[in-house]
Parts: C-alpha cells; sequence; structure tokens
C-alpha cells in the first residue's frame, strides 16, 4: 500500500511546490501553443520578420521548459527520496498518494499538461508541413525560372531527343 502523505508533513510542502511548479508549466505550454498558432498564420502570410521575432520567443519558450522541467524533476526526486515511494515515481503515482484535494488539483494539472503537448505536437506538426511545402514551391519556382529561355527539346535522326544539361541561371544571393 502506498505511503499517505500528512497534510502537514514537509512531503506535502513539496507536492504544493510541484503544484506550483506544473501550472507555471502549463502556462507556458498554453504560451507556446498560441506562438505556434501565431506562427503558422505567419508562415502563409510569409511575414519573414514577424516569423523570425517568433521563431526567438518559441525558443525562449523552450528555455524555460527545460528549467521548469527540471525544476519539477527535482521535486519529484525529494519526494521520492524522502519516502518510501518507489524511485520511478512519477506524477501519476504520486497522485494514489497522496490526500484527495492535493491528488485532485494534480490530476487536473496532469490532464491540462498532457493535453496542451497533444495540442503542440499537431501545431507543430502544421508548421512543419507549411514550411516543407514552402521549400517546395521555391524549388520548383526556381526551376521553372532556369528553364526559361532554354531551348526546348530537338528530335535527332533515329528519333532521340537533344536534351542540354540543366543550367541554373539564377543568382540565389540575397
Amino acid at each position: 500500500m502506498p505511503n499517505q502523505f500528512n497534510e502537514d508533513s514537509s512531503n506535502s510542502e513539496l507536492v504544493l511546490e510541484l503544484i506550483k511548479v506544473l501550472k507555471k508549466e502549463a502556462s507556458l505550454f498554453e504560451t507556446f501553443l498560441e506562438l505556434l498558432d501565431q506562427q503558422q498564420q505567419v508562415l502563409v502570410k510569409g511575414d519573414i520578420e514577424e516569423l523570425n521575432r517568433l521563431t526567438e520567443l518559441l525558443r525562449e519558450k523552450s528555455i524555460n521548459s527545460a528549467i521548469l522541467a527540471k525544476k519539477r524533476e527535482e521535486i519529484i526526486r525529494r519526494l521520492s527520496s524522502e519516502t518510501n515511494l518507489a524511485e520511478d515515481l512519477n506524477v501519476s503515482k504520486l497522485i494514489e498518494s497522496i490526500p484527495a484535494g492535493q491528488a485532485s488539483m494534480l490530476d487536473q494539472i496532469r490532464e491540462t499538461i498532457l493535453d496542451l503537448n497533444e495540442k503542440i505536437s499537431r501545431r507543430q506538426s502544421q508548421n512543419k508541413m507549411l514550411i516543407n511545402r514552402s521549400r517546395d514551391n521555391i524549388m520548383k519556382t526556381i526551376q521553372l525560372i532556369s528553364q526559361l529561355g532554354k531551348p526546348g527539346d530537338n528530335y535527332q535522326r533515329g528519333g532521340k531527343t537533344n536534351s542540354p544539361p540543366n543550367r541554373l541561371t539564377l543568382d540565389r544571393r540575397a
């Protein structure tokens, strides 16, 4: 049977600290999702300056997320070492061993974070697809431009075509 925490124990304080960190993570993930939505709109519009700004903000949020993840892992490690709970303690296992009020809050935050992670993954996948399609369109456009003014295939004796080699006559420097 898992250990039960007393409401006034130091473990209970650690659980409350964990709840604070998880709430901060959930808030950060909501912001991250909003930034990804904005990034998607900017990708469609083609606003490079705004895209660069949003990408920098996303990078900052990723760094903040890593910091919060370390805090969360540290709290869980401390909880695990101060109790007789398993070494591989996670939020789901912790929910089973704490008072109902804290367990309910932790479970709600956990569900929110899992839902946000799923939405973030979908949005990142969509944005990646938009970027890849843009790259494909750019390459096709460059190929079409390089074909302009180029003589077409001419038939030679024996029915073969004479295809000169592709030469890119476009300066790619910005």
